[in-house]
């Protein structure tokens, strides 16, 4: 229990007195105090019932009760006192006292008064009668040492704490017997020194206390004086008399000490439990404690009857044979005890967590259905009796004919309370072993057990098929038909008895290879020394490695399968961990990818802010593309991330090589810009470039200018040069072009054949001339002046659209031709221009 659950013991015992003062009317202190007196004062026993008149009442109607015998009413108590003594007055005043000022609380709180009250008031009586054979001056004085025995544990119950109320398990909490209540556990001390510490201020005598301390103290009865054995065997006695599990051996062991003790009468322990059960009964009435069902109350039946009952439960506890043998022996002992033939037995059945329900007729035990749930088997019989051992439902019997009298239903009912705590323990024990003992059968693995020499004393059947008739363990390794792998295996073994110093010995004989059958003998063997005291055994146990060589062979072909797969597949495949380390990579690069950590060998494509690592990759909804330079190449990969949902491995990743598609997009956007020979911007290019520079020059307020120009005479030098020729000087143009114009600012387009536009932005007047001037006199150095370039040019105009300015240009070119060519023309609508 943990330490915080439990009160410190001096604040306990201070928390009780303080609880002995609110819960004790004033009345019963003065009782108690009284009580301890060895001459009570009937003069002042009266005085302190008239301060609870209705404590008085009460008292008189116990003493005009069955139990005192009265011929004629006693209507007070001074002739009460004159009649039974004034020591039975104080008992009788003490008992309901306690109980007026007890029940209303512990009711409260949860407890079971009339389970409380009726060990308190058995263990009383039986004190009372031990002390009359033992002492019998102090009868009264035991009986009073009983009532109060427990009440520090009755204080503790009725202020029990509320967030202890979750461990109240049993409501008979002074039943402090082998069925010790988990509750008590809270106390920081034992019960009997809490209860002594608390009737010393009430001015107990020494005697009394030492027999409250010790009333649990059965080990050492003999050692004390009479008062305190009549106490202890008094305590002992309720105990045993009201166990939730019957325990006849409780009673023959209160039997034999009683008799030592010299308290047993001579009708022996039956007559003096019919003597306390009568005056038990008795009493309960009168106080209105309400006594136990008829066929609950273990004293109402015969100390022989209990053995009896106890005897035939306890042939169960060493059956083997599962269910269908208790089954049969349960109803063998109906046809004994009660010749009841029809009966169903349903009984819990551990190993697969199922009911089984046998049913008993003329013919034998019969059975069983099987039912997930005991609630599963209908009942055929209103006569049930549960089979409940310490709050675990064990099974359930059923009878069908001669359980209607009162006797039958007590008896059947101590039968099932012993046969239940006897069917339990057989599950534990033999019952276990048995499904052991299955298990080792049915077990793919052959397991004996061997002397120190390596002599077979026990195996389970597949050890014995596995030696094929061999006398000895030995005799089976040396059948290998490899005789040198029999040779070494054997001589492993053979060392591995020989040697102290080995303890464990493990070998595999599993021939791999082509040149071995399938039906080849495959086996692992594996033995363990075990020592017990001064002897020693050997546990040997044999494993079939046929169809595991099958599957390592299935498995071989599998590995080398994926390999290839993997190897011929043009994407890469990765598996990391969580921090991005490959731990496997398929194709030529793995020796090089294999232990190197991916996010330090790639980077994105794409910039981004967040850092590049796992949760990166993991969270991307589409593949991310990345640079990897593999073989001093650089190549572009598209990662796919797949998490693992086990394994030690985080995830797998493929990634697509998507080098040669983005070199081909490279080549196709480039297509669709640039001319092809001479790698200039082509025409379809050149109207969103001139639209974008317009749309620029306007709205920033800079000039633009554009020329247009072709080559003087081009049709003859094809027809002189040939189309190779020609082709040659379109692309020494655009390469001129691309050299000596502004990058950024000036875009050279082929405009068809052999025309060209350049679009030069952020230009004058004076820029465009020298712009048109250089390239006509580069490109006719470059043929020596056999072909030369016509060329007309124009400043963009306010009122200018494309058209419009390509056309004007377009017109200053004709001019060009028209001089003869090799000239430069520029046209303005705009004089000022």
């Amino acid at each position: 229990m943990p330490n915080q659950d439990r009160l410190p013991s001096r604040n306990l015992a201070t928390s009780l007195r303080a609880s002995l003062k609110a819960t004790f009317s004033p009345a019963t202190a003065q009782l108690l105090q009284e009580a301890v007196k060895s001459e009570p004062n009937f003069g002042v026993i009266a005085s302190i019932l008239k301060l609870d008149p209705a404590l008085a009442t009460a008292i008189l109607s116990l003493v005009n009760s069955p139990y005192y015998g009265q011929t004629s009413k006693i209507s007070d108590l001074q002739r009460a006192a004159i009649i039974l003594g004034d020591n039975e007055i104080l008992r009788i005043a003490l008992s309901l006292s306690l109980q007026k000022n007890l029940n209303a609380i512990l009711e409260k709180n949860g407890f079971d008064t009339f389970a409380n009250w009726r060990i308190i008031i058995w263990a009383a009586l039986g004190a009372e009668l031990i002390a009359r054979r033992l002492a019998p001056e102090e009868a009264e004085t035991a009986y009073i040492c009983a009532l109060v025995k427990d009440l520090s544990l009755l204080l503790y119950a009725a202020n029990f704490p509320e967030h202890l109320l979750p461990h109240l398990k049993q409501p008979d909490f002074v039943n402090t017997g082998p069925t010790f209540m988990s509750w008590q556990d809270h106390l920081p001390e034992d019960h009997s020194s809490l209860t002594a510490d608390l009737l010393t201020q009430w001015s107990f005598p020494e005697p009394m206390i030492a027999a409250i301390t010790a009333h649990h103290d059965l080990e050492h009865v003999f050692d004390y004086p009479p008062l305190t054995q009549a106490v202890i065997l008094g305590t002992r006695w309720a105990e045993a008399e009201f166990r939730t599990d019957p325990a006849p051996d409780s009673l023959n062991q209160l039997s034999f000490l009683l008799a030592k003790a010299g308290a047993l009468p001579p009708e022996g322990m039956d007559g003096l439990r019919g003597q306390c059960a009568t005056l038990f009964a008795e009493l309960s009435t009168a106080m209105n404690v309400k006594d136990l069902d008829p066929e609950d109350r273990l004293y109402a039946h015969s100390l022989q009857s209990i053995q009896d009952f106890h005897h035939q439960a306890k042939e169960v506890e060493g059956l083997t044979g599962g269910n269908a043998a208790i089954a049969a022996c349960i109803g063998r002992h109906l046809r004994w005890n009660w010749d009841c033939r029809k009966a169903e037995i349903i009984l819990h059945a551990p190993a697969n967590r199922l009911w089984e329900r046998f049913v008993l007729n003329d013919a034998g035990v019969h059975g069983p259905d099987i039912a997930p749930t005991l609630e599963k088997l209908r009942a055929f019989s209103d006569s049930a009796f549960p089979l409940e051992s310490e709050g675990h439902v064990v099974g359930e019997l059923r009878l069908n004919d001669g359980s209607d009298s009162c006797q039958t239903k007590a008896e059947a009912t101590l039968y099932t309370r012993l046969l239940a705590r006897s069917i339990r323990h057989q599950a534990s024990t033999v019952g276990q072993l048995e499904i052991k003992a299955e298990l080792l059968d049915i077990l793919p693995t052959g397991v004996a057990l061997l002397d120190a020499q390596g002599r077979i004393l026990r195996a389970n059947p597949t050890f014995t098929d596995f030696l094929g008739g061999a006398a000895q363990l030995e005799d089976r390794l040396a059948q290998d038909k490899d005789p040198e792998q029999a040779r070494q295996t054997v001589q492993g073994w053979r060392d591995f008895l020989r040697d102290p110093s080995q303890g464990g010995h493990c070998a595999i004989h599993c021939p791999l290879g082509p040149g071995n059958a399938p039906a080849a003998s495959s086996f692992s063997l594996a033995g363990y020394k075990i020592s017990h005291g001064s002897q020693t055994n050997i546990l040997a146990m044999v494993q079939d490695l046929a169809e595991i060589r099958v599957l390592e062979f299935e498995a071989l072909h599998q590995r080398d399968f994926l390999n290839t797969l993997l190897g011929s597949m043009q994407d890469l495949v990765l598996t990391t961990d969580k921090n991005g380390t490959i731990t496997f990579a398929s194709g030529r690069h793995s020796a090089f990818l294999t232990g190197r950590n991916l996010f330090r060998l790639t980077r994105p494509m794409n910039e981004q802010e967040d850092s590049w690592d796992m949760e990166f990759l993991e969270q991307s909804p589409t593949a991310v593309e990345v640079q990897i330079v593999l073989d001093d190449e650089h190549l572009q990969l598209e990662l796919v991330f797949s998490r693992f949902s086990f394994g030690t491995d985080y995830g797998l990743i493929v990634g697509r090589n998507i080098s040669t598609i983005r070199r081909l997009e490279r080549k196709i956007r480039e297509q669709a810009l640039f001319d092809s020979l001479t790698q200039v911007f082509n025409r379809h290019h050149l109207q969103p470039l001139l639209d974008r520079e317009m749309s620029r020059a306007k709205r920033t307020e800079t000039p633009l200018g554009l020329i247009f120009f072709d080559i003087d005479k081009f049709k003859l030098f094809n027809d002189t040069h040939g189309h190779h020729g020609g082709d040659k000087a379109l692309k020494e143009l655009g390469q001129l072009l691309r050299r000596i114009l502004r990058k950024g600012l000036d875009f050279p387009c082929r405009f068809g054949g052999d025309e060209f536009v350049v679009i030069s932005s952020n230009s004058t007047v004076d820029n465009l001339l020298t712009i048109a001037e250089r390239i006509q006199k580069e490109f006719s150095i470059l043929h020596h002046g056999q072909v030369t370039l016509s060329i007309g040019m124009s400043m963009l105009e306010p009122g200018d659209s494309s058209h419009s300015l390509l056309e004007r240009c377009d017109k200053a070119n004709y001019q060009a031709k028209a001089q003869g060519g090799n000239a430069i023309v520029r046209l303005q609508t705009d004089q000022n221009l």
